[in-house]
């Protein structure tokens, strides 16, 4: 049977004729390596490298197709007159920019089913930040970002419509590549490596994605050589230096004694200096600050003033950002590639931070036969952090500056650093008590794909997530905090996060009639993580330049573990649509968890979207419409963000009995532990107006979370006091709108403008024990049913007594009392953290080589317990260190009518949590400006290597708007806080405002 087959074909062959000739691109260039196939026969040829072919097709023959990486595939018919071709292929760059990447495969954006948005990655690159996470602000409706603080290397928080848990984690997952990317690695990828972003957000989209789509996902595509042979290099250049305090302004030395002369108080340093001069006879023996002539308390001030520093230009620094790139990529014959290399120096805007990133990034792909293709994506990097501690003293380098009185001196006489009168100096602390984190990550996919038949593709991809943390925090011998410990220390911690995904996936997409196209995607994939830890402590050095543990003279901890998770999923999508006018999409997921009890670790997911392109029906005849879409989804996720072993019942085995080893039990179990679940809806509106100058999207949202992992109390006689389980519910509501439109466009100048707006309603929809405080909001913030998270919980302020001076605060029956009444404080209805309505509004000007393009972002609806304005305007009670000058309007007589009360009553020398120092964090900010200019083209014709030149100069930060006292965008409260993001501030590392200037050369 096989020679009768083979002789067959021997014969088909032998009858046919040898067509060749030659294959180019659009600009007539030849094109190697082009598969050549006869439709419906096995034989099949490449192109050379002059773009030529020759292949002996059978008589019967009467289609050549013809494929190429970065071109549309053609068919050409033959003819029977000619044996020779000139077949033109058509570039698929412009193409590619209509494809989103979702859900293990791509799709062509008109035939997306859901709100999905698509960042280009030129909208990110280039930009003085080093996590690509805070760049994504006010790109896509829908998308909060709030920066952790300005620290070189943060990431940001993000939240994705809402957040849906309350104790497991509300990040969205991200995903680079195909493979999950843990947080510690964000701020180690390079945003220039990144071609686009896409953002997931309804039950359509993300359902896919079954336990770790419930709070979103991001998808990123790293860059791919396209095109001819291009090299690329890119230079940074930029100044940062700190945000101000909105609406505050520090006293000044000379006001600062003022008003601790006013407030009866004396400071250390002016009680020596009197000491001195009455021990010189300069002074009576009975003379006080506050009993001399105004000359001499002048002169005392004076002298004082004379001697101080100028703290904020020592704490704070005009940061210098430095980068260089350089970039090959292209595709030739079978092959492309891109390739990079980058190093990245962020000096912090705080005293010796800074934040320096050096790595690469590897993308290949080749096409071994027409039907087989395999690549890798290997990313690289390497990042360095002075980090700077963040407590809640003047450890804290910038709460230094709102600590330390601004007429105290940073060194003393002979030469030392000054301990300060809080006990503390930051210099010095950032001297002698450094602390470096050092991070290497590595980005690794390798993949086959091939494609058996026509329509079908099988792809399999191995993915490694590979970090590691290594930080040194010294506490150098004879360093001041040292001293006051009364021992040196030096601490090493480590760790190795070795995350592997296995992915296999095959795809059937084809087309019938030329009106029904259907996908459909079945896979498997494979996680395991593997964390291990180290810690070392060891004390007692002999010098400050010999810090290795093995110089300590007392071994302090040594402590080691090991965690590791897995998760175990099957998923299949199904797409159909009718001549692009009816889609459907259908997504089904089952996931199998280790963090939860044996017999509940699988969960099923799934969703469905549904699309009607209602502009190509012929009954819509309006000439000014030029698309209408309407859309709906719904479906369930999952979230399985909580410790590994949350379900079992541990014991610890570092415990002694009588001396010897033993173990005791260390967590309750809950075998019944499961899956945190959300149930998504949308409904949303596409439509485009005057040949798509003006764009309109519109979409509604409902997402309910149900078995929410959270802290189940039990009797502290159990041993414990609680357990993680399955209890209560959240919803998510709101809608998203934008709009977009080009007010001029003409060839070589156009304008467009852009607003996105999103208002997002939280509440609590069920709870185990309603109204509790909320975890990690220092007890101001808790948990109602019909309330958002973590609403605050406070007195009532009412103001000064115009009579007495005194402050007044309402009881919970609405009488008026001077004396604090901490038992009746009330839940603040509708005032949270919780941000209510963010966007923003974008514009692009492009006239001839000239682009200029501005950003402005606004958020609202969120309230903050302002604790730094409470410390720095505090009615005496912190009269020891900095005020604000507000804080001379307090009351000195009957009838004043002011905002703090009697400085001179020590019975108001006090501030407690009430809501005078609640406000709203409402603000808008111009959060980046860009203008550029570009050479290209003929421009350039007389310089042959060179391809473009670009060079540009932006802005970040550069103004903002807003009542709120202080920096209203809040996250971390400090670094050393557990706090919930947004709950309050407490000194964090500040954000900045910066300009940087760039240029990017093309060869």
């Amino acid at each position: 049977m096989l020679f009768f087959l083979l002789t067959t074909v021997t014969s088909i062959f032998a009858q046919g004729r040898v067509v060749s000739g030659a294959v180019s691109d659009e600009k007539g260039t030849p094109l190697p390596g082009v598969s050549i196939r006869i439709k419906g026969s096995p034989g099949g040829a490449l192109t050379s490298t002059d773009g030529t072919f020759s292949l002996r097709v059978p008589a019967n023959a009467k289609v050549l197709q013809f494929t190429s990486l970065n071109m549309e595939p053609k068919d050409v018919a033959l003819s029977n007159n000619s044996n020779t071709l000139s077949v033109t292929m058509t570039s698929t760059s412009a193409s590619l920019q209509e494809v989103v990447v979702m859900g293990y495969q791509s799709v062509a954006k008109k035939d997306v089913v859901g709100p999905v948005s698509t960042i280009a990655g030129k909208e990110v690159a280039q930009k003085p930040i080093a996590s690509f996470t805070q760049e994504l602000q006010g790109k896509a409706p829908g998308v909060q970002v709030t920066g952790q603080s300005g620290r070189p290397g943060q990431n940001a928080f993000i939240r994705i419509r809402g957040s849906g848990s309350i104790n497991a984690s509300n990040e969205p997952l991200i995903i680079i590549d195909g493979l999950p990317v843990a947080a510690a690695a964000f701020s180690l990828l390079n945003p220039n490596d990144i071609e686009t972003i896409t953002i997931l957000k309804d039950a359509a989209s993300t359902s896919v994605y079954g336990a770790r789509g419930a709070n979103g996902v991001i998808v990123i595509t790293t860059k791919r050589g396209k095109g001819k042979p291009e090299l690329r290099y890119s230079f940074q250049y930029g100044h940062s230096k700190k945000l101000p305090l909105y609406n505050l302004t520090s006293m000044n030395a000379q006001q600062k004694l003022q008003y601790e002369y006013e407030g009866q108080y004396t400071n250390g340093l002016l009680d020596t200096m009197i000491n001195n001069r009455k021990a010189s006879g300069a002074f009576p023996a009975g003379a006080t600050l506050f009993n001399i002539p105004e000359a001499q308390r002048q002169d005392l001030w004076n002298t004082l003033i004379s001697r101080s520093s100028n703290w904020e230009d020592l704490l704070f620094q005009n940061a210098i950002t430095k980068s260089h790139e350089i970039a090959l990529s292209g595709a030739e014959g079978r092959i492309r590639y891109y390739f990079s290399l980058n190093s990245t120096d962020y000096q912090g805007i705080l005293y010796a931070s800074d934040f320096k990133r050096t790595g690469g990034r590897l993308n290949v792909e080749y096409q071994a036969t027409d039907w087989f293709k395999l690549g890798t994506n290997l990313g690289v990097s390497f990042s360095k952090d002075n980090q700077l501690r963040e407590p809640f003293n003047t450890q804290n380098t910038n709460a230094g500056f709102y600590l330390i009185n601004p007429y105290e001196q940073a060194r003393l006489a002979n030469g030392n650093y000054n301990p300060t009168l809080q006990g503390l100096n930051p210099l010095e602390g950032t001297d002698f008590n450094p602390q470096q984190i050092k991070k290497l990550s590595s980005f690794s996919t390798i993949f086959g794909e091939a494609k058996f038949l026509k329509h079908l593709t099988v792809k399999s991809q191995l993915g490694i997530n590979y970090n590691t943390f290594n930080e040194e925090y010294y506490l150098m011998p004879g360093s001041n905090l040292a001293n006051i410990l009364g021992y040196n220390q030096k601490r090493v911690q480590a760790n190795q996060d070795y995350l592997l995904v296995y992915t296999n996936t095959a795809n059937w997409t084809q087309t019938l009639g030329g009106k029904h196209t259907f996908s459909l995607l079945g896979g498997m994939e494979f996680n395991k993580d593997k964390v291990y830890n180290i810690q070392l402590i060891a004390r007692g050095f002999p010098t400050a330049s010999v810090n290795t543990l093995d110089n300590a003279s007392t071994p302090n901890t040594t402590s080691t573990s090991r965690s590791d998770w897995s998760l175990i999923s099957y998923f299949a999508n199904g797409s159909y649509d009718y001549k692009k006018k009816y889609f459907i999409t259908l997504s089904a997921r089952r996931d199998g968890s280790s963090r939860f009890g044996k017999d509940v670790q699988f969960a099923n997911f799934g969703g469905v979207g549904l699309a009607w392109d209602i502009k190509s029906e012929n009954f819509i005849k309006w000439g000014s419409l030029s698309s209408l879409r309407v859309r709906a989804s719904y479906g369930t996720a999952g979230n399985n963000n909580i410790g590994n072993y949350d379900a079992l019942g541990t014991y610890a085995l570092n415990a002694r009995y009588n001396n010897q080893g033993a173990a005791i039990p260390a967590r309750l179990p809950n075998p019944e532990l499961t899956w945190e679940t959300n149930k998504n809806y949308d409904f949303g509106l596409d439509a485009a107006f005057f040949n798509n100058r003006l764009t309109f999207r519109a979409d509604y949202y409902n997402r309910k979370t149900q078995n929410l992992l959270y802290p189940v109390n039990v009797s502290a006689t159990t041993g414990f006091t609680s357990y993680t389980g399955n209890i209560g519910g959240l919803v998510n509501k709101g809608y998203e709108l934008s709009i977009g439109g080009d007010i001029i466009r003409k060839k070589d100048f156009t304008w467009n403008v852009s607003v996105n707006y999103t208002n997002n309603d939280n509440k609590i929809t069920q709870l185990y024990n309603d109204n509790q405080v909320a975890a990690n909001t220092g007890s101001i913030g808790w948990l109602k049913v019909g309330e958002a998270i973590n609403t605050f919980k406070l007195v009532q302020y009412a103001g000064v007594d115009p009579q007495t001076g005194k402050d007044q605060y309402y009881k919970k029956d609405g009488t008026i009392t001077t004396t604090f009444p901490s038992s009746e404080a009330v839940l603040l209805s509708g005032k949270s953290p919780n941000i209510k309505y963010f966007g923003s509004i974008n514009t692009s000007i492009n006239y001839k080589n000239f682009d200029l393009s501005a950003q402005f972002y606004y958020s609202g609806g969120n309230y903050i317990m302002n604790y730094m304005w409470q410390v720095g305007a505090s009615n005496g009670e912190s009269i020891n260190i900095p005020q604000f000058t507000e804080a001379f309007n307090y009351w000195k007589k009957p009838g004043d009518v002011v905002p703090y009360a009697n400085l001179n009553d020590p019975t108001q020398n006090q501030t407690f949590d009430d809501t005078r120092w609640l406000q709203k964090g409402d603000y808008l900010s111009l959060r980046d400006v860009t203008l550029g200019y570009n050479l290209e083209g003929s421009m350039l014709s007389h310089l042959k290597i060179l391809k473009g030149l670009r060079l540009y100069v932006q802005g970040t930060n550069l103004l903002m708007f807003t009542k709120f006292k202080g920096q209203p965008e809040v996250g971390l409260a400090n670094g050393e806080s557990a706090v919930q993001p947004g709950v309050y501030n407490l000194y964090a590392y500040p954000q900045f405002r910066s300009v940087t200037f760039g240029i990017d050369v093309k060869f």
